[in-house]
C-alpha cells in the first residue's frame, strides 16, 4: 500500500509529516561521516545514519560538519533528496510512497518539474541509529509552491472571514508572500500579481551575529554553529549570546519589513491580515500590524502538502 507523506525539506529545518500524526523535525545539515580518531565507546559511530550502506552525519550529529542547503538547483541536490529519505525513514515509513514536498514560490515554476524528475522512483536502504534497516521508494511525487501550500489549511478555517490577506512565510533562506482572498464560499483565489520570494530568511539573523560577534571579538564565528548555543567561549570568558542575537533579529525583522512595504506598497495595507508561517513567524509580529500566528507555524507547509495527497 502507498502512503502519503508530507515533507518540507527547507534550507533551515527538515519536517515531515504522515497520516497518523507522527513528525519529525531536525536540522537541514547532512554530510558524508569525516574520518575519525577511533575513540571506542566515546566515539560518534552510534549517530551515523547509513544510506544505501554509506555512512553520514544527519541533523544535529551533523552541525559542526555540515554546509547548509543554499543550493539553488533542487533537481540536482543530491542532499535534500537525502534528508527526504532519512525524514520519511524517521517517521517510521517504508515500502512505496506518496510524496508531497514544495519549492519556494520565485523557484517552483522553473524548477517544479525538474524537481519532481529527480525525486521521482528514487530508492533506498536506510539505517536510522538504533533502529531495523528499512526500503523505500518515492512511487508517486507532488511538487508544490511554499506559501501558496500553506495557506489553504489555515485560511479554511471558519473564523477566517472572508477577504484578502497577506500569507508571509518566512524560512530559513527566503521569504515567500502572496495575497490570498478567501471567497464567501471558502474558495480562495491567489493573486500571482502580488506574490513572490525575498532573499531575506532566518539565516540572516545567524549571520548578522556571526559578524558582529568575529568583528568585536577577533575571532571567527560560524552562523551555523551559533543557532542552537546560548553562550560561546572566546579566550577563557563565556559570552552570552542573547544581546547579540536580540539585536540581530531586530534588524533583520525591520528588513523583511521594509521590503514587503517596497514589494506590495499599497497591498500591505489593504488586507484583513496578515498570515505568517515558517520558522521566523514569530519575529514578524514585533514588526507589522495585524500580524495573525497560527497555531504550528512553522509546519504550515508541510500540513498543506500532506493534505495535497491524503487520500
Amino acid at each position: 500500500m502507498t502512503e502519503a507523506v508530507g515533507i518540507d525539506a527547507g534550507h533551515g529545518w527538515t519536517k515531515a509529516l504522515r497520516l497518523n500524526g507522527t513528525r519529525v523535525l531536525f536540522p537541514s545539515l547532512i554530510c558524508p561521516a569525516p574520518a575519525t580518531v577511533d575513540l571506542g565507546e566515546f566515539g560518534t559511530q552510534n549517530a551515523l545514519t547509513l544510506i544505501n550502506d554509506t555512512p553520514y552525519l544527519v541533523g544535529e550529529a551533523a552541525r559542526r560538519h555540515a554546509i547548509p542547503l543554499w543550493d539553488r538547483d533542487k533537481a540536482a541536490d543530491e542532499d535534500t533528496a537525502h534528508l527526504i529519505l532519512v525524514a520519511a525513514a524517521q517517521l517510521g515509513l517504508s515500502g512505496p510512497l506518496r510524496l508531497a514536498t514544495g519549492l519556494p514560490l520565485s523557484w517552483w515554476a522553473d524548477q517544479r518539474r525538474a524537481f519532481k524528475a529527480a525525486l521521482q522512483g528514487l530508492k533506498a536502504r536506510i539505517i536510522i541509529p538504533g533502529r531495523p534497516s528499512t526500503r523505500l521508494w518515492l512511487e508517486e511525487v507532488l511538487v508544490l509552491p511554499q506559501g501558496v501550500a500553506a495557506a489553504g489549511p489555515i485560511l479554511a478555517q471558519p473564523h477566517y472571514q472572508s477577504g484578502p490577506y497577506l500569507v508571509v512565510d518566512w524560512g530559513e533562506r527566503t521569504t515567500d508572500y502572496i495575497v490570498v482572498t478567501k471567497r464567501p464560499d471558502g474558495r480562495l483565489d491567489f493573486d500571482p500579481a502580488a506574490a513572490g520570494s525575498l532573499e531575506i530568511g532566518c539565516h540572516a539573523i545567524g549571520m548578522a551575529m556571526a559578524a558582529q560577534l568575529t568583528a568585536q571579538y577577533q575571532t571567527p564565528f560560524q552562523a551555523a554553529t551559533l543557532e542552537s548555543l546560548e553562550a560561546v567561549a572566546v579566550r577563557g570568558q563565556r559570552v552570552d549570546l542573547a544581546p547579540f542575537r536580540q539585536e540581530a533579529q531586530q534588524r533583520v525583522t525591520r528588513q523583511l519589513a521594509r521590503a514587503l512595504h517596497e514589494a506590495l506598497a499599497h497591498q500591505l495595507e489593504q488586507v484583513l491580515g496578515i498570515v505568517a508561517v515558517g520558522g521566523g513567524s514569530s519575529l514578524l509580529a514585533r514588526a507589522l500590524p495585524a500580524v495573525v500566528q497560527p497555531p504550528d507555524a512553522q509546519w504550515a507547509n508541510a500540513v498543506g502538502y500532506l493534505g495535497s495527497v491524503a487520500p
